[in-house]
């Protein structure tokens, strides 16, 4: 085992938190309304799940400790160019590359769990409850789930186009699927 690896096991030891492998995609699906038509744009993003701390759970005999996922802006695709041009214009990946969900807690339910934590976009942090199905696979689990929000809380402006004849509703559906192990 080299220094550099000894040092970084003793600093998780220290603060308490296991060394995470790698980081396991999680893939997420954006959908809404406008005056026009639905519309869904989707990503890949990431999950690192660190384990032991919690109530066990399925996928997660040690319980899971921390859980932080992240969704890079600029590689969202949507089903045409242009609307994937208006979502960058409002999500402003230049200036905020990045959606991140910190989790703080978890609840197990019969389902899976719901787990509560900061959402942050933009430069806007929201405490948010999202529950999710747990689907016991490998080491780790399959999860799924969705939340409800309103883009507007988060800073996020809802494009307007077509000299406001399509004007975007601010209610999302995020959808989320993939495969974690701590």
């Amino acid at each position: 085992m080299s220094i550099v690896t000894r040092v970084l096991v003793f600093f998780g030891i220290v603060l308490g938190v296991a060394a995470t492998a790698s980081a396991q995609t999680v893939d997420f699906a954006v959908s809404g309304n406008s005056t026009i038509r639905g519309w869904t744009c989707e990503v890949s993003g990431t999950a690192a799940v660190t384990a032991g701390g919690g109530a066990a759970a399925t996928g997660f005999s040690s319980g899971v400790q921390g859980v932080t996922l992240t969704v890079p802006v600029a590689e969202f695709t949507c089903p045409n160019e242009e609307m994937t041009e208006h979502l960058l214009e409002a999500m402003r990946p230049d200036e905020f590359g990045e959606i991140t969900f910190q989790m703080d807690s978890y609840e197990v339910t019969s389902a899976g769990a719901t787990a509560s934590g900061s959402l942050t976009i933009l430069e806007t942090t929201e405490t948010v409850a999202v529950p999710m199905t747990l689907t016991e696979f490998g080491a780790g689990a399959t999860i799924e789930g969705e939340v409800r929000l309103d883009m507007t809380d988060y800073g996020v402006e809802p494009p307007t186009v077509m000299l406001g004849m399509l004007r975007v509703r601010p209610q999302i559906t995020i959808e989320f699927s993939g495969t974690v192990a701590p």
